[in-house]
């Protein structure tokens, strides 16, 4: 399995399409802060508009996918804000909820959603801005996510039977290939490692195997470069160590792992390359404030 897919695996990110929205005239629309481990997307169909946030003002364009790493509050409006705002009207139709405006001119079409993480969504998007954008219109390498796209439109208004599903389903490959996408970018976080040809065999060696006893020896030989060489270049693409960043992989396995079954809190220690119990707990009550007991609590109650 490829590094991209073993990531995707390790933090089972699930996404939701919420809104097929068509505004017309003088509008905006408020979006508030998200819960931790929540990124608001906006998917942009046809026409422009601006989007603001507390700290920049972007105009956006059909073809752009706006991601919100942070579910930062943020305005969404018609180029043009003078005047009176038209009349938002809302209609579930099954799958989604459809919000439409009418209006004189500044046509805009898009679709909004949320992708959720869980509490190890950080890892995937650390350092980068309150605002991620795709433009996907101007790129050669993205036209499976312009289909996709396409799609993602075409049935959140269908009433044909199984639509719901194929939106829901549409969703998961949605989010794979902007991250793909990303790839070939400014990568934040952990995409950055991924991107790195330097780093990349490090990367898929511990992710092939999270519980070898890895050392930073061990991750620059992999990488046939030097433990100083390594180091240095792992500094400038993360931002934490190398033994840091190791941990923080299986932290994210061992939450997976008791989140999504009844595997012994013993043997998910030895999963995640612990020759203990107590010195997992202890990494893991480090990482997330709790046990892994209380932890797996919590996500049963969820």
């Amino acid at each position: 399995m490829d590094t991209l897919s073993q990531l995707i695996a390790l933090l089972a990110p699930h996404g939701a399409v919420d809104q097929h929205c068509r505004f017309a005239g003088h509008w905006e629309a408020d979006h508030p802060q998200t819960p931790a481990g929540v990124m608001p997307w906006h998917a942009i169909l046809a026409g422009e508009a601006l989007l603001e946030t507390n700290v920049q003002t972007m105009r956006v364009k059909a073809g752009d996918v706006l991601l919100l790493p942070h579910g930062s509050p943020h305005l969404l409006s018609s180029l043009e804000r003078q005047g009176a705002l038209a009349t938002k009207t809302r209609r579930h139709n099954g799958t989604l909820t459809e919000v439409m405006t009418e209006g004189e001119g500044g046509e805009l079409e898009l679709l909004c959603g949320e992708f959720h993480f869980g509490v190890n969504g950080a890892l995937l998007f650390d350092g980068a801005g309150g605002v991620v954008r795709v433009e996907t219109a101007a790129r050669d390498d993205c036209h499976s996510l312009r289909a996709l796209l396409a799609m993602l439109g075409e049935e959140s208004l269908s009433d044909k039977p199984g639509a719901a599903a194929i939106v829901r389903e549409l969703t998961a490959t949605f989010l794979t290939l902007l991250l793909r996408a990303l790839l070939h970018e400014n990568a934040p976080g952990m995409l950055a490692l991924l991107a790195d040809k330097r780093l990349a065999p490090a990367v898929a060696a511990v992710f092939s195997e999270p519980a070898a006893p890895w050392t930073l020896e061990g991750l620059a030989e992999r990488c046939f470069l030097s433990r100083a060489t390594f180091a240095r270049h792992f500094a400038s693409r993360y931002a934490v160590t190398p033994q840091a960043w190791l941990t923080q992989v299986r932290m994210a396995l061992a939450a997976r792992l008791l989140a999504n079954g009844d595997m012994a809190v013993g043997r998910v220690a030895e999963e995640c390359g612990y020759q203990t119990q107590a010195a997992f707990t202890r990494a893991f009550k480090s990482c997330y404030a709790v046990t892994p007991g209380q932890f797996r609590l919590r996500e049963e109650a969820a």
